[in-house]
C-alpha cells in the first residue's frame, strides 16, 4: 500500500465505526490505473478477516440494456430473506428482477434493496463492495446512491469506486465520505518502482516516475518495459493524458500476439457482457479457435474468471475495443447477437453492430424498452427508445419513439434528458397520439419542475383545435384550465377561448369526458361547483389511466375553489391511498403536498405538517423540485402556527432553495403567508401586510390567507387595506356555503366594525365557525371577540370567550396565540381552568412530525412492516423511530402509544 497509508486507515476506522453501529458509505475516486482497485481491495481484505461479510458487484463497459443486472448481482446471496421484506417492497424487486407485476419507482425498490441490507447486518456486520460504478447500469447505480445517503441506520460500509471522468455521473455528492486518490509523490513513486523493478538503474527509475505522473498503473505497467523506461513511445507527441499514454502501453503489448489472438481479444473486449461460452461461440463464427485465446492469457491480458474473461485493467478492454475499426466491431457485435443467450444483451449487440438505419433492429429496441419500464428499469428504457429513434428510418416513427424515450426519462427523474428529447421531437412529430403524448409529458414535467416551461394557454387551446379524439382534446383543455388555476396569469379572452372550446356540443359525450369537462369549466370559474366528489372519484376509479393523476389534481383544485376544504382533502386523500397501492411514488408525493396544503389551511396543522414532511422527504429523494417548495412552503406555514420561528424560516429557505428564480404562484403565495405569520408573531403588523397583499393576488391560496389581514390592518392603522380582499370574499361566498370562509368574513368585518357593530358580527362568526372543524380559525374568532369585550368592558364574557380560545390554541400547540390569549385572560382578571390534568408529557411538543405520525399508525395497531410499506422507510427505521418516541414519551410498550397520544390533536 505505498503512498496510501492514509487513506486506508481512513476507511479502516469507517470499518471500526460500522462495527459499532454506525454505518456509513465512502467512494473512492480517481483517474484510471490510480489504484482504487487496489486500495478497497486490501480494505475489504482487512473488512472479511475481522468478521466482516461482504457483498458486492461490479460495473461492466457496455452493459446494463434491461437494467438491474448489477443489483441483482449484489443481492443475489440475501434473496432468500426477501419474505422479510413489507409486501410491496418485495414486489417490487421481484418486479425489477423480471417477475411479473406493476413496475414500482425507483425509491420503493431502493427500500427493498435497504431492506435486504438490513436483514444481513442483523446477523452481523457488512461491507458493500460497488467496484466501477461508473459502469454500472444506471438502474443500480441510481440504487446505490440512495443507498449509500442511508447506511447511517445499519452496522456496514458502502465502499465503492469510481472514475473521475467527465464522461461519467458525478455522483460523489451521494456518499458520506469522499477518498480522491490523487497521483503519487515523487518519493513514493520511486519506492513502487524499485519495489517492481529492482534492475532499474537510479536514473531510469527517475525517468519513469516523470513519465509516469505518479500513476501506480503507469509506473508498474512500464517499469517492465525498456521502451517506456526510456520514453521513446510517447517522444515528440507533447502532452498525452497518462490513460493514454497507457493504452498506447498495452497496445504495443497486444502488437506482439498472434493476429489471430489480436481479433480473438477483440471478441472478448466486445463481449465483456458475456460468458465465455458466448464469446468463444462468436469467435468461433469469426472462424477463431479457442486456442487463439491462448497467448493472450499468457501476456497475463486476459483471465477466466467464473465463467467470463477478464482483462488485466479495463483500459487494456477499452484500448483493444477503440483501436479496432468499425467494420471489424460491427462484424464482432453481429456474432455476439446471435449466441449470446439473454434477448436484452443480443439487442444491445445488434443495435452495436448497426451501421445507418435499421427498422428491424428499432423494433428490437422498442421491445427492449417497453420490456424495461414493465420492470422500472426506466433510465435504460429511455435509453433503448432513443438508440431505437436513432436507427429509425422514417421520420415519424423517429418522433414517435423520441418522444416515447422523453416520457421515459420523465419517469426515471431524468427532466434534463426529457426537455431535451423533446425539443428533439418536437419539430418532427407529425401523429396526433405523439403530438398529445409529447404535450402530456411536457405538460407534467412543468408541473413538478423548474427545468421546462409549460405551453401557454393560448398553445394549448390551439392544439386542441387540431385534435380529432375527444378525449385528447378535453384533456389538453383540462391542462389548460388547471394552468390558469394554479398560475393565475392567464388572460380573460384566453379564458374565455377555453370555456368556448370545452362547450362544444359533442365534445363531451362519455361519463369521464364529462366529468374532465366539468372540472375544467369550474376552474376557469365557467360553472358551478362539482355536483358530487364521490361521484367524480369513482368514475376516475373504474378507469384509472397513466395520465389521470394530473387529472385527478384537476379535480381537487375544482373542489378546492368551491372553498370546501374537508372534500378537496378527501379527494387528494383519495389520489394518496390509490396512487399508494400502485407503488406509483411520485404521484403519490404530489397528492401528499396537495392534501397538505388543504390540511394546514383547514386547521388540522399536526396532520398537515406530516403530510407536508412527508412530501418533502419524497420529492427530494425523486426530485419532484415543484412538489417540494410547495411542501415547504407549508411547513413554514405549520410552523409559524406554531411560533416554531427557526424551523419556519429553515423551511421557507428550502421552499426559495427548489422554487428557482421564477416560483409558481401557488407556492409564492403560500411561502408569503408564512412570513405573515411570522411577522405577527413578532408584533411586527406592518411587516405582515405587504406579505398577506401578495397573497391575496392568487386568489386559491389569498381567499383564506387574506382573513388574516384584518388583524394586522387595525393593529397597523391601515384598515383600508382589507377592502379589496373583503370584495373578493363576498363575493366567493355568494356562490359557496362554506362555514369557514363565512366565520373569516364576518370576523373581519368585526374587527373593522365601529362600537357595538362588532358583536353582532362577533356572533354571527362564531355562529358558522361552530358548524366547521376550523377549530383554530373558530379559537382566534373567539380571541378577538375576547378582545373586543375586555376593551368594551364586558369582563365576565370575555374571560369564557378567553379560556375557550386558550384550551384550543394550547392543545394544538399554538404557541404565540395561545401566549396572546393568557395576556389578555390574565388582564381580565381570570386564570387556566383545566377540566383534566395536563398529560405528564406532550406527544405534539415532544416527537418530530414523523415520529409522531408513525407512533398514531402503531397505536393503530399497524405492524412496523405496514407502517414501512406507507410511509416509504425500512421496516427497522420505523423501529429506530419508535424506540426513540418510547424514550420521549417516557413509555415502554406499544400498548401504551394511545393513551399516550390520547390528548394530542391529529
Amino acid at each position: 500500500m505505498i503512498g496510501r497509508d492514509s487513506q486506508f486507515g481512513q476507511l479502516t476506522d469507517l470499518l471500526d465505526a460500522a462495527r459499532r453501529g454506525n454505518g456509513s458509505s465512502a467512494l473512492v475516486h480517481g483517474e484510471a490505473g490510480i489504484g482504487k482497485s487496489a486500495l478497497v481491495s486490501a480494505v475489504v481484505e482487512a473488512a472479511s478477516s475481522s468478521g466482516f461479510a461482504v457483498l458486492s458487484c461490479h460495473g461492466i463497459p457496455g452493459s446494463g440494456a434491461a437494467g438491474f443486472e448489477g443489483l441483482h448481482e449484489l443481492l443475489l446471496p440475501l434473496l432468500g430473506r426477501v419474505d422479510a421484506l413489507p409486501p410491496r417492497q418485495r414486489t417490487a424487486l421481484d418486479v425489477a428482477f423480471g417477475a411479473e407485476g406493476e413496475p414500482a419507482d425507483r425509491l420503493v425498490t431502493g427500500l427493498a434493496a435497504l431492506g435486504l441490507l438490513e436483514e444481513a447486518a442483523a446477523r452481523g456486520p457488512v461491507v458493500v463492495l460497488i467496484e466501477d460504478l461508473h459502469w454500472l447500469d444506471r438502474s443500480t447505480a441510481d440504487i446505490i446512491t440512495f443507498l449509500a445517503a442511508r447506511m447511517g441506520v445499519i452496522p456496514a460500509l458502502l465502499l465503492a469506486t469510481s472514475r473521475t471522468d467527465r464522461a461519467y455521473p458525478d455522483r460523489t455528492a451521494y456518499f458520506k465520505h469522499h477518498v480522491p486518490l490523487d497521483p503519487l509523490d515523487q518519493h513514493d513513486a520511486l519506492a513502487l518502482v524499485a519495489s517492481h523493478a529492482p534492475e532499474l538503474t537510479p536514473l531510469q527509475r527517475r525517468r519513469l516516475v516523470e513519465r509516469a505522473l505518479g500513476n501506480p498503473l503507469a509506473l508498474t505497467e512500464w517499469a517492465s518495459i525498456p521502451s517506456w523506461v526510456e520514453g521513446a513511445f510517447s517522444a515528440g507527441r507533447g502532452p498525452v493524458p497518462v490513460s493514454q499514454r497507457l493504452e498506447d502501453s498495452f497496445l504495443a503489448e497486444v502488437a506482439l500476439l498472434p493476429r489471430a489472438t489480436r481479433r480473438a481479444l477483440l471478441v472478448a473486449a466486445a463481449g465483456q457482457d458475456a460468458s465465455s461460452y458466448e464469446v468463444l461461440a462468436a469467435a468461433r463464427s469469426l472462424g477463431l479457435d479457442p486456442r487463439d485465446f491462448t497467448p493472450a492469457e499468457a501476456f497475463g491480458l486476459i483471465t477466466l474468471v467464473n465463467g467470463s474473461y477478464r482483462f488485466r485493467h479495463p483500459l487494456v478492454c477499452s484500448a483493444v475495443y477503440d483501436n479496432a475499426d468499425s467494420d471489424a466491431r460491427s462484424r464482432v457485435h453481429t456474432e455476439l447477437a446471435a449466441v449470446v443467450v439473454d434477448a436484452a444483451r443480443a439487442v444491445r449487440h445488434r443495435a452495436a453492430a448497426a451501421a445507418g438505419w435499421s427498422e428491424e433492429v428499432a423494433a428490437e429496441l422498442e421491445g427492449l424498452a417497453v420490456a424495461a419500464g414493465r420492470r422500472g428499469a426506466r433510465t435504460e428504457a429511455a435509453a433503448a427508445w432513443r438508440r431505437a429513434a436513432a436507427l429509425t428510418p422514417v421520420a415519424a416513427e423517429r418522433a414517435r419513439r423520441t418522444v416515447m424515450a422523453a416520457e421515459a426519462a420523465r419517469q426515471a427523474g431524468a427532466t434534463f434528458d426529457a426537455a431535451t428529447l423533446l425539443a428533439e421531437a418536437k419539430p418532427i412529430v407529425e401523429d396526433e397520439a405523439s403530438m398529445v403524448q409529447l404535450a402530456r409529458t411536457e405538460w407534467m414535467l412543468a408541473s413538478t419542475s423548474t427545468t421546462l416551461p409549460d405551453r401557454s394557454g393560448d398553445e394549448l387551446v390551439a392544439l386542441s383545435r387540431t385534435l380529432k379524439d375527444p378525449d385528447d382534446r378535453v384533456e389538453v383543455l383540462t391542462w389548460a384550465a388547471v394552468r390558469g388555476y394554479t398560475r393565475q396569469d392567464m388572460p380573460a379572452d384566453v379564458m374565455a377561448a377555453v370555456a368556448d372550446e370545452l362547450r362544444r356540443p359533442g365534445l363531451a359525450v362519455t361519463e369521464h369526458q364529462q366529468l374532465l369537462q366539468s372540472i375544467a369549466l369550474a376552474l376557469i370559474g365557467s360553472a358551478d361547483r362539482i355536483a358530487s366528489v364521490e361521484k367524480a372519484l369513482s368514475i376516475f376509479h373504474r378507469q384509472v389511466r397513466e395520465t389521470d393523476a394530473t387529472l385527478l389534481n384537476c379535480l381537487a383544485f375544482a373542489v378546492e375553489d368551491t372553498h370546501d376544504l374537508a372534500a378537496a382533502a378527501r379527494v387528494w386523500s383519495a389520489e394518496v391511498d390509490m396512487f399508494h397501492r400502485s407503488a406509483r411514488v411520485s404521484d403519490e408525493t404530489v397528492a401528499l403536498a396537495g392534501r397538505g396544503t388543504a390540511r394546514v389551511t383547514g386547521n388540522a396543522i399536526a396532520a398537515g405538517l406530516a403530510d407536508c414532511e412527508h412530501a418533502l422527504r419524497l420529492s427530494s429523494d425523486l426530485d419532484l423540485s415543484v412538489v417540494g417548495a410547495i411542501a415547504a412552503a407549508d411547513i413554514a406555514r405549520a410552523r409559524a402556527w406554531r411560533g416554531e420561528h427557526d424551523l419556519a424560516t429553515a423551511a421557507l429557505k428550502t421552499c426559495a432553495e427548489l422554487s428557482g428564480l421564477t416560483p409558481f404562484a401557488r407556492v409564492a403565495a403560500s411561502a408569503s403567508w408564512a412570513s405573515a405569520q411570522m411577522a405577527a408573531n413578532d408584533g411586527h403588523p406592518e411587516e405582515a401586510i405587504p406579505h398577506l397583499l401578495k397573497c391575496v393576488a392568487h386568489p386559491p391560496i389569498g381567499l383564506w390567507a387574506g382573513a388574516d389581514l384584518a388583524d394586522a390592518a387595525v393593529h397597523a392603522g391601515r384598515p383600508d387595506v382589507v377592502d379589496g380582499w373583503l370584495e373578493m370574499a363576498t363575493a366567493a361566498l355568494a356562490t359557496s356555503d362554506s362555514d369557514h370562509l363565512a366565520m373569516l368574513v364576518e370576523r373581519s368585518r368585526a374587527l373593522l366594525a365601529p362600537g357595538e357593530e362588532a358583536r353582532a358580527h362577533f356572533e354571527r362568526a362564531i355562529t358558522r365557525g361552530e358548524r366547521s372543524i376550523a377549530h383554530l380559525d373558530l379559537a382566534r374568532t373567539r380571541l378577538f371577540f375576547g378582545e373586543w369585550l375586555r376593551r368594551e368592558r364586558h369582563i365576565v364574557e370575555a374571560r369564557g370567550q378567553l379560556s375557550a380560545a386558550l384550551h384550543v390554541f394550547e392543545a394544538h400547540h399554538a404557541v404565540p396565540l395561545a401566549r396572546r390569549a393568557a395576556r389578555e385572560l390574565a388582564a381580565a382578571g381570570g386564570g387556566v381552568q383545566r377540566t383534566q390534568p395536563a398529560p405528564s408529557v406532550d406527544a405534539g411538543a415532544v416527537l418530530t412530525a414523523q415520529e409522531l405520525h408513525i407512533a398514531r399508525l402503531a397505536a393503530e395497531g399497524q405492524t412496523n412492516r405496514q407502517i414501512a410499506d406507507q410511509l416509504y422507510l425500512s421496516h427497522r427505521t420505523v423501529g429506530a423511530h419508535l424506540y426513540s418516541a418510547y424514550a420521549k414519551l417516557r413509555i415502554n410498550r406499544r400498548s401504551q402509544l394511545a393513551t399516550a397520544l390520547a390528548a394530542t390533536p391529529a
